[in-house]
Order: structure tokens, then C-alpha cells, then sequence
């Protein structure tokens, strides 16, 4: 014998004693919780976002989580050297100035001069900005265009990050 399909209160109170009964599962006609008066597209958008969060909790414990973490968004060492010398630009560089200088003159200054790294943390200029590294221009490029810096060095993003920079440190 089957199990009768009980949808609510009155159907439990409609079994006959020792009758087995199962919760009818959820589907385009049914969903847990809406009510009789509940019109079908009600119903329907229903199901769905309940078919839409148990896809993405399927995708989520069946997602790999191999490798190193990432990174937050603007941590990477491509966005802190940008972050710094638009920092340094900002301080040191007149506003009449800034649209003809070179990502290239900029890290030369950054590596010959002991430039104050505040928000690096960074002990010297060498740490962020080591004369070997051949990718220090290609850095910097990504940098800018992550953190939205224009030709005359100007971000929106980078005031946001300076002006919540205080407030995450002690």
C-alpha cells in the first residue's frame, strides 16, 4: 500500500488511524508554506527561487577549493604599488605635472629615492619596488587599471581605500 501525500493540517486530520502518509514533495503546484489563496504565479516564482537556491548549495559543496586562497579585492601587490605611488604622486607631484610623467620615471623614483611607504608597511622602497624585477611597469599597468587611476592620476578608488585606511588600522 502506498503512502497517502498530505499537504497540510486537514489532510493529517483526514487520515484514518495507523494510515501512512509522507509531506507531498514541492513542485510547480505545490510549495511548503503558500497558503490556499496564494495565486499560481505566487506558487510558481516560489518553486523556482527554491529550485535556484538548491542549485547554488549544490554548486557550492560540489565547488574545489584547491590551491592558495585569493586574495581580497585590492590586496594584490599589483594594486599596492600602484596604491603607493599614486599616494606619493598625490603628496609630491604638482597637479600640472602629473598627466606627462611615465609609469617608468615613477618606479625609478620609487627605487633611487627612500619614498615614505606608509601604506605598505613596507620597511624601504625596496621591498615593493626591487631594481631586479623586469615586471615592475606591467605591475603598475594592472594596478592602475584595477584601482580605476587615469592618466592624470586621479581615482576614486584610491580616496575611498585612503580615506578607510585609517579606519581599519590601529
Amino acid at each position: 500500500m502506498s503512502k497517502k501525500r498530505v499537504r497540510g493540517i486537514l489532510d493529517l486530520v483526514s487520515l484514518a488511524d495507523g494510515e501512512e502518509w509522507e509531506l507531498e514533495p514541492m513542485s510547480e503546484d505545490y510549495v511548503y508554506g503558500m497558503g490556499m489563496g496564494a495565486t499560481k504565479d505566487a506558487t510558481r516564482w516560489a518553486y523556482k527561487g527554491f529550485c535556484l537556491e538548491v542549485g547554488q548549495s549544490i554548486r557550492k559543496i560540489a565547488a574545489k577549493n584547491n590551491g592558495r586562497p585569493r586574495k581580497e579585492a585590492y590586496q594584490s601587490y599589483d594594486c599596492l604599488r600602484a596604491l603607493v605611488i599614486w599616494e606619493h604622486v598625490q603628496k609630491y607631484i604638482p597637479q600640472e605635472l602629473r598627466s606627462g610623467i611615465t609609469n617608468r620615471a615613477l618606479i625609478e623614483i620609487m627605487q633611487d629615492g627612500e619614498a615614505a611607504l606608509t601604506l605598505s608597511g613596507a620597511q624601504n622602497s625596496s621591498e615593493l619596488f626591487p631594481k631586479t624585477s623586469a615586471t615592475l611597469e606591467t605591475s603598475l599597468s594592472r594596478g592602475r587599471k584595477e584601482l580605476k587611476i587615469d592618466w592624470n592620476w586621479e581615482s576614486e578608488v584610491c580616496e575611498k581605500l585612503i580615506k578607510s585606511y585609517p579606519q581599519t588600522t590601529d
